[in-house]
């Protein structure tokens, strides 16, 4: 008996953490997206959207969320994210969306064919 509900009690608590990393990882991926589309949010309300709607964890303290932007307009601006708790870190990178830019160096390219 006590075997088999030390293995149930590892079990949960492995579910528990999965459930701790997936949660970050939507949460910080869903942050970089909504900083990476809307030009108005700054990085710090991204971070605390993040935090809050991560929750609290059940296998560490708490998450901490960290975004900042980079870059300029000629060399095109990037999103940083990273999020920590416990054993778990994730850090994801993307461009900022530009459809504008975009635009510009296809009529740039039409206009030299």
């Amino acid at each position: 008996m006590a075997v088999i509900l030390f293995a149930l009690m590892l079990t949960i608590q492995s579910a528990y953490c999965l459930r701790d990393e997936v949660t970050g990882s939507m949460a910080l991926a869903e942050s970089v997206q909504r900083l990476r589309h809307n030009e108005t949010e700054s990085p710090a309300d991204a971070s605390e959207w993040a935090a809050h709607r991560a929750g609290s964890p059940f296998s560490w303290e708490k998450y901490q969320f960290k975004l900042d932007t980079s870059g300029n307009f000629l060399t095109g601006r990037r999103v940083t994210g990273t999020g920590l708790g416990g054993k778990w870190s994730l850090e994801l990178k993307q461009r900022v969306f530009d459809p504008e830019d975009f635009l510009r160096k296809l009529t740039l390219i039409n206009q030299e064919e």
